[in-house]
C-alpha cells in the first residue's frame, strides 16, 4: 500500500523543519584546547566573535584574542604592570578592565585593576584597597584574595575568594569600586555562605540580569587520593546590583579530578563558555561550551 499525498507532505515538511533547525544552530566546537601561551587562562571576554583571555600569574600584561576554535589571533601588550591577572570584564563601550587583584597570601596592600580601550589602546589604573587592608597576611581581615569581577552601572563588582584549608568561615564578601581611574576603597556590599567551595571566576548577563560564579572545591580521600568538583553558581532575581539577595543554584560541571575552572564568559542565550587550567596530565587548558 503507498503511502497518501498527506502523508508525504507531512514527512517533507518534517524534515525541511530538521534542515532549517540543523542550520540555524550552527555553534562554534564544544570542545577545544588553547594555544600553549594560554596553559593558565584565567579571565575570559567574548566580543564580537573573538575570545580575548588573560593568563594568571606569571605572565606579562598581555591580552590574547582567539577565534572561536582556540586558534590565536592577535596578542596586545598593556602599558601596565603584572602581578596576578585574575579575571577580566567589558562594559558596554567595550573598554576592558583586567583586574590585577590576586593575593593569595594576603601580603599586599593594594591591588589595580587596568582600564583598556582596545581602539586607542589606552591603558588607565584603577587602584583600590579593602577597608582594612593592611598586608599582614590572608588570616587578618581585609587582606582579600580576588579572582572575580564584572562591571554593572558604571561600577565593578569583586566576589573574594576563600582559602581552602584550615578552620576557615567560607564566605564570599561582595565589594563594590567606582569604575574610574583613581585611587578608591572598595565598599562592602553583603556576604554568602558558601561551604568548601572557593570562587575563581564571574560574568554577568546585565539584560537577563543573571550573574555566573566558578567555583570548584578541593579534598583528599584515604589521605591520599586528590578530589575535586568545579561548579556553577546562577543568581537570578536580585535587587539592583545587590546580588547576594537572588535567588541562588548551583550545579556541578565537573567531577572527581581535581580541575581548576577560571575562566568563565557567556556566548550567547542558551550557553557559557567556561575554561580550566592546563595541569601536569593535561598540558593545556581547556574551553568548553555549558548550557546556562
Amino acid at each position: 500500500m503507498s503511502p497518501s499525498p498527506i502523508s508525504v507532505r507531512l514527512f517533507a515538511y518534517a524534515v525541511a523543519l530538521l534542515l532549517l533547525s540543523a542550520c540555524g544552530s550552527t555553534y562554534p566546537p564544544r570542545k577545544f584546547s588553547l594555544p600553549q601561551r594560554l596553559r593558565e587562562a584565567s579571565g575570559l571576554v567574548i566580543d564580537q566573535g573573538r575570545m580575548l583571555w588573560h593568563n594568571d600569574s606569571g605572565d606579562g600584561p598581555y591580552l590574547y584574542s582567539t577565534d572561536m576554535a582556540g586558534s590565536l589571533l592577535k596578542v596586545d601588550t598593556l602599558r601596565a604592570a603584572a602581578i596576578d591577572y585574575e579575571d577580566i570584564c567589558q562594559d558596554e563601550a567595550g573598554r576592558l578592565y583586567l583586574g590585577d587583584f590576586g593575593n593569595n597570601r594576603g601580603l599586599r596592600q593594594q591591588q589595580v585593576i587596568y582600564r583598556y580601550d582596545t581602539v586607542s589602546e589606552r591603558t588607565d589604573s584603577i587602584v583600590f584597597t579593602y577597608p582594612g587592608q593592611d598586608g599582614r597576611g590572608i588570616q587578618y581581615p581585609g587582606n582579600y584574595n580576588c579572582e572575580a569581577m564584572v562591571f554593572l552601572d558604571g561600577q565593578l563588582h569583586l566576589f573574594t575568594k576563600d582559602v581552602l584549608s584550615g578552620d576557615r568561615p567560607f564566605y564570599i564578601k561582595h565589594f563594590r569600586l567606582p569604575a574610574t581611574p583613581g585611587n578608591h576603597e572598595a565598599k562592602l556590599v553583603d556576604s554568602l555562605y558558601l561551604p568548601r567551595r572557593v570562587i575563581t571566576g564571574a560574568t554577568l548577563d546585565r539584560e537577563k540580569k543573571e550573574l555566573y560564579l566558578v567555583a570548584y572545591n578541593f579534598r583528599v580521600l584515604l589521605g591520599f587520593i586528590p578530589s575535586g568538583a568545579a561548579s556553577l553558581i546562577t543568581i537570578s532575581g536580585y535587587p539592583g546590583d545587590e546580588f547576594f539577595k537572588g535567588n541562588i543554584e548551583r550545579r556541578n560541571i565537573s567531577w572527581a579530578v581535581p580541575t581548576q575552572h577560571e575562566a568563565v564568559a557567556i556566548y550567547d542565550d542558551r550557553y557559557l563558555y567556561i575554561a580550566a587550567e592546563a595541569t601536569a596530565i593535561r598540558r593545556r587548558a581547556i574551553a568548553r561550551r555549558i548550557r546556562r
